[in-house]
Protein backbone atom coordinates (compact mmCIF):
# COMPACT_ATOMS: atom_id res chain seq x y z
CA UNK A 1 0.00 0.00 0.00
CA UNK A 2 1.68 3.22 -1.12
CA UNK A 3 1.47 6.53 0.73
CA UNK A 4 -1.25 7.95 -1.53
CA UNK A 5 -3.50 4.95 -0.76
CA UNK A 6 -2.83 5.38 2.98
CA UNK A 7 -3.92 9.00 2.75
CA UNK A 8 -7.06 8.04 0.80
CA UNK A 9 -7.94 5.37 3.36
CA UNK A 10 -7.35 7.82 6.21
CA UNK A 11 -9.69 10.34 4.58
CA UNK A 12 -12.31 7.61 4.03
CA UNK A 13 -11.94 6.57 7.68
CA UNK A 14 -12.43 10.12 8.91
CA UNK A 15 -15.49 10.56 6.69
CA UNK A 16 -16.97 7.22 7.84
CA UNK A 17 -16.31 7.99 11.51
CA UNK A 18 -17.85 11.46 11.26
CA UNK A 19 -20.88 10.08 9.39
CA UNK A 20 -21.19 7.26 11.93
CA UNK A 21 -21.26 9.66 14.85
CA UNK A 22 -23.58 12.21 13.22
CA UNK A 23 -25.63 11.13 10.20
CA UNK A 24 -26.16 7.53 11.35
CA UNK A 25 -28.12 8.86 14.33
CA UNK A 26 -30.49 10.70 12.00
CA UNK A 27 -31.12 7.79 9.61
CA UNK A 28 -31.78 5.13 12.21
CA UNK A 29 -34.83 2.94 11.66
CA UNK A 30 -36.57 1.45 14.71
CA UNK A 31 -33.44 2.07 16.78
CA UNK A 32 -31.08 0.37 14.30
CA UNK A 33 -28.46 2.34 12.42
CA UNK A 34 -25.92 1.22 9.84
CA UNK A 35 -22.35 0.69 10.99
CA UNK A 36 -20.32 2.57 8.40
CA UNK A 37 -17.04 1.88 10.18
CA UNK A 38 -17.53 -1.89 9.86
CA UNK A 39 -18.31 -1.46 6.16
CA UNK A 40 -15.04 0.46 5.81
CA UNK A 41 -12.99 -2.15 7.71
CA UNK A 42 -14.45 -5.01 5.65
CA UNK A 43 -13.79 -3.11 2.40
CA UNK A 44 -10.19 -2.35 3.36
CA UNK A 45 -9.53 -5.91 4.54
CA UNK A 46 -10.95 -7.42 1.35
CA UNK A 47 -8.99 -5.04 -0.86
CA UNK A 48 -5.63 -4.87 0.95
CA UNK A 49 -5.45 -8.05 3.05
CA UNK A 50 -5.15 -9.04 6.70
CA UNK A 51 -2.30 -6.70 7.69
CA UNK A 52 -4.13 -3.59 6.51
CA UNK A 53 -7.39 -4.99 7.92
CA UNK A 54 -5.78 -5.48 11.34
CA UNK A 55 -4.17 -2.04 11.33
CA UNK A 56 -7.28 -0.13 10.29
CA UNK A 57 -9.48 -2.37 12.45
CA UNK A 58 -7.38 -1.55 15.49
CA UNK A 59 -7.27 2.15 14.60
CA UNK A 60 -11.05 2.29 14.10
CA UNK A 61 -11.72 0.28 17.26
CA UNK A 62 -9.38 2.42 19.33
CA UNK A 63 -11.06 5.55 18.03
CA UNK A 64 -14.47 4.12 18.99
CA UNK A 65 -13.12 3.08 22.41
CA UNK A 66 -12.11 6.66 23.13
CA UNK A 67 -15.79 7.63 22.83
CA UNK A 68 -17.17 4.56 24.63
CA UNK A 69 -17.62 3.64 28.29
CA UNK A 70 -14.33 3.46 30.21
CA UNK A 71 -15.12 0.06 31.74
CA UNK A 72 -15.14 -1.50 28.24
CA UNK A 73 -12.00 0.25 27.02
CA UNK A 74 -10.30 -1.97 24.45
CA UNK A 75 -13.35 -4.05 23.50
CA UNK A 76 -13.82 -2.27 20.16
CA UNK A 77 -10.07 -2.38 19.46
CA UNK A 78 -9.97 -6.15 19.92
CA UNK A 79 -13.17 -6.89 18.03
CA UNK A 80 -12.33 -4.63 15.07
CA UNK A 81 -8.79 -6.06 14.85
CA UNK A 82 -10.19 -9.61 14.78
CA UNK A 83 -12.72 -8.51 12.16
CA UNK A 84 -10.01 -6.95 9.96
CA UNK A 85 -7.80 -10.03 10.23
CA UNK A 86 -10.50 -12.61 9.50
CA UNK A 87 -11.98 -10.71 6.57
CA UNK A 88 -8.49 -9.92 5.30
CA UNK A 89 -7.93 -13.63 4.84
CA UNK A 90 -10.31 -13.36 1.88
CA UNK A 91 -8.14 -10.76 0.17
CA UNK A 92 -9.39 -9.82 -3.29
CA UNK A 93 -6.06 -10.59 -4.99
CA UNK A 94 -6.52 -14.27 -4.20
CA UNK A 95 -10.30 -14.58 -4.33
CA UNK A 96 -12.69 -12.50 -6.41
CA UNK A 97 -15.83 -11.74 -4.45
CA UNK A 98 -19.00 -10.69 -6.22
CA UNK A 99 -21.67 -8.56 -4.58
CA UNK A 100 -23.56 -11.38 -2.76
CA UNK A 101 -20.29 -12.84 -1.46
CA UNK A 102 -19.08 -9.45 -0.21
CA UNK A 103 -22.38 -8.99 1.60
CA UNK A 104 -22.08 -12.49 3.07
CA UNK A 105 -18.57 -11.73 4.31
CA UNK A 106 -19.79 -8.43 5.75
CA UNK A 107 -22.70 -10.13 7.53
CA UNK A 108 -20.38 -12.79 8.94
CA UNK A 109 -17.89 -10.12 9.99
CA UNK A 110 -20.60 -8.06 11.66
CA UNK A 111 -21.66 -11.02 13.80
CA UNK A 112 -18.04 -11.91 14.61
CA UNK A 113 -17.40 -8.31 15.68
CA UNK A 114 -20.42 -8.23 17.96
CA UNK A 115 -19.76 -11.66 19.48
CA UNK A 116 -16.12 -10.78 20.23
CA UNK A 117 -17.26 -7.45 21.67
CA UNK A 118 -19.86 -9.15 23.90
CA UNK A 119 -17.27 -11.73 25.00
CA UNK A 120 -14.66 -9.09 25.87
CA UNK A 121 -17.14 -6.94 27.80
CA UNK A 122 -18.13 -9.95 29.92
CA UNK A 123 -21.87 -9.55 29.60
CA UNK A 124 -24.11 -12.29 30.94
CA UNK A 125 -25.70 -14.84 28.60
CA UNK A 126 -29.26 -13.51 28.87
CA UNK A 127 -28.07 -9.93 28.25
CA UNK A 128 -26.07 -11.06 25.20
CA UNK A 129 -29.07 -12.94 23.82
CA UNK A 130 -31.28 -9.89 24.29
CA UNK A 131 -28.70 -7.56 22.71
CA UNK A 132 -28.15 -9.98 19.83
CA UNK A 133 -31.85 -10.10 18.96
CA UNK A 134 -32.69 -6.47 19.65
CA UNK A 135 -29.54 -4.74 18.33
CA UNK A 136 -27.17 -6.98 16.39
CA UNK A 137 -29.66 -8.52 13.95
CA UNK A 138 -31.46 -5.26 13.02
CA UNK A 139 -28.22 -3.28 12.75
CA UNK A 140 -26.65 -6.03 10.66
CA UNK A 141 -29.58 -6.00 8.23
CA UNK A 142 -29.49 -2.22 7.95
CA UNK A 143 -25.72 -2.26 7.48
CA UNK A 144 -26.08 -4.88 4.74
CA UNK A 145 -28.57 -2.68 2.88
CA UNK A 146 -26.26 0.35 3.04
CA UNK A 147 -23.27 -1.82 2.10
CA UNK A 148 -25.12 -3.30 -0.88
CA UNK A 149 -25.52 0.20 -2.27
CA UNK A 150 -21.86 1.04 -1.56
CA UNK A 151 -20.51 -2.22 -3.02
CA UNK A 152 -22.77 -1.91 -6.08
CA UNK A 153 -21.47 1.59 -6.75
CA UNK A 154 -17.83 0.59 -6.17
CA UNK A 155 -18.11 -2.52 -8.39
CA UNK A 156 -19.69 -0.39 -11.13
CA UNK A 157 -16.85 2.13 -10.81
CA UNK A 158 -14.25 -0.64 -11.21
CA UNK A 159 -15.90 -1.94 -14.37
CA UNK A 160 -15.96 1.54 -15.91
CA UNK A 161 -12.24 2.01 -15.17
CA UNK A 162 -11.20 -1.26 -16.83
Amino acid sequence: MNSLKWIKVLVVFIVCFVLQTTVAEWIQLFGARPDLVIIMIVSIAIKFGPAAGCFWGFFAGFTQDVYGPVEWLGANSISMTVLGFLVGQLEERFLTLNLPMKLGVLGFGFFVHDMVYFLVTGLEKDVVTNLFLSETVPECLYTLIVAAIYFHLSIGKKKRNV
